[in-house]
């Protein structure tokens, strides 16, 4: 099966994270054929952070040079619109490659694998909760997603490396609310849990 079957295929996935996660694996493999590595950002990251609580109708892709993007995208079937690709026949697949760098770590970017062997690279959790808490600190954007993100991946973030950098870019205050906030709700869900099991084994 080509590149632009498979896309097609992609498209008509109903579930909106597993479709947007197929549809930017199989572009971003394509583009790595091409010599250009392709890194999800923004809201597909939240979205992918979140498990789809956070939903998103864009793709957005920072790549290391540009040059190929036309191509590729052209091949696979989409069209442009002002620096927006789209797919004609499905209006729900819309991506876009916003100018970078990437503003984060590209040793911490995240590479998942799709089922047929093709993989799409993630900013890491640490990033994405540092480009949201700038917009929280900077734009006064909501705060809810930075609290899920952290929530979800608790356990898995690098502390370290998150703080150094919310201090760097002046977004600490945020970083550390939000920590707090997030790491009571874990205890909590943990107590929930403790209770629901010791019922249990006293049923049993």
């Amino acid at each position: 099966m080509d590149s632009r079957a498979k896309i097609v295929l992609a498209a008509q996935i109903e579930d909106p994270l597993k479709r947007q996660m197929r549809v930017a694996a199989i572009i971003a493999t394509e583009l790595e054929q091409k010599g250009t590595q392709a890194v999800l950002v923004g809201g597909s990251a939240v979205e992918f952070y979140t498990v789809a609580n956070y939903l998103t109708r864009d793709i957005d892709f920072v790549v290391t040079k540009p040059d190929h993007i036309g191509e590729v995208m052209t091949g696979l079937g989409f069209k442009n619109d002002s620096g927006t690709w789209y797919l004609p026949e499905y209006q729900q697949v819309v991506v876009e490659f916003p100018k970078g760098p990437l503003d984060g770590s590209w040793e911490r970017v995240q590479k998942v694998i799709g089922p047929d062997g093709t993989s799409v690279n993630i900013i890491s959790v640490e990033d994405i909760l540092i480009d949201r808490a700038s917009g929280i600190r900077f734009w006064n954007d909501p705060d809810e997603w930075v609290k899920y993100i952290m929530v979800g991946n608790y356990d898995r973030i690098d502390w370290e490396y998150l703080e150094q950098r919310a201090r760097d870019l002046q977004c600490d205050a945020v970083i550390q609310t939000s920590k707090e906030w997030a790491k009571e709700k874990r205890e909590i869900f943990r107590q929930d849990s403790g209770d629901l099991q010791a019922e249990a084994e006293k049923k049993s």
